[in-house]
């Protein structure tokens, strides 16, 4: 995974997103892992590092579901993500960025959001809503939560639902073994790799099947630290209940 540059052009394909725009975000992601086919978590540790980290990335694809928790530093602040994905795109999940805070489902071709006062006055601003508008939205949304067809709204926080997504820009090259570790009680293999004063980590299972468990980057402008668990797992994906919700064209009557 690139250094600082790399990070930067992540956040310059979000441009125009709402909540978590955030390079690190993805950076920390993106390197989640799954089953390994054909190869068992007994005998990862002997193959070279490289290979190491490609199987980990083709098999991901076939985990059912799995759960990520992030935090870190981003251009727009401090941010903690955590999100449930299913393989078919079902999701929900919670995003926080300094003030601004949100919750997120996607079911099918349907998303709904609900955040703090402080995310829908952002919100409201990204239409060129005066002062009153802005009040209006913020009134109008509290303890709701917005309905809207997947891909359709500025919010775009549940494209996070993509498993794909995690996966783009993921760079193996450079990564070297670096020994025995230990996350949440499971034995890993640690890899590492240093470019321009980063320094990335995977921390990859050696019980069980071969899961990448942790990654972390630090030294750079966008340090963070990732957590990928619960795979395979059953996600418990609920719409709201609809009285708790407004659709997206009667919020946009308001600006």
């Amino acid at each position: 995974m690139e250094e600082g540059a790399d990070q930067r052009g992540e956040t310059m394909v979000a441009k125009g997103k709402l909540l978590a725009r955030r390079s690190g975000v993805v950076m920390a992601v993106v390197a989640f892992g799954g089953l390994t086919v054909g190869t068992t978590a007994q005998d990862i540790e002997d193959l070279p590092a490289k290979e190491i980290a490609e199987k980990a990335i083709d098999a991901s694809r076939t985990a059912d579901s799995f759960r990520i928790n992030a935090k870190g530093v981003s251009d727009v602040g401090n941010y903690r993500v955590e999100v449930s994905i299913e393989k078919q795109g079902d999701c929900r999940g919670t995003d926080d960025t300094d003030d601004r805070s949100a919750q997120y489902t996607k079911i099918g071709d349907t998303t709904y959001t609900r955040g703090n006062d402080a995310f829908w006055r952002n919100y409201a601003t990204w239409w060129n809503s005066d002062d009153q508008a802005e009040q209006r939205v913020v009134e109008i949304m509290r303890d709701r939560w917005l309905k809207a067809p997947a891909g359709a709204d500025a919010l775009s926080l549940t494209e996070w639902c993509d498993v794909d997504y995690w996966h783009h820009g993921l760079k193996t090259g450079g990564l070297k073994k670096a020994g025995a570790a230990e996350v949440d009680g499971q034995s890993a293999i640690t890899l590492t790799r240093e470019r321009a004063g980063v320094t990335d980590r995977w921390y990859v299972a050696t019980e069980g099947q071969p899961y990448i468990l942790k990654y972390t980057s630090s030294g750079g402008d966008y340090p963070f630290e990732s957590t990928v668990n619960d795979y395979n797992k059953p996600i418990d994906v609920k719409a709201p209940p609809a009285d708790d919700v407004i659709e997206l064209n009667r919020l946009r009557e308001l600006f």
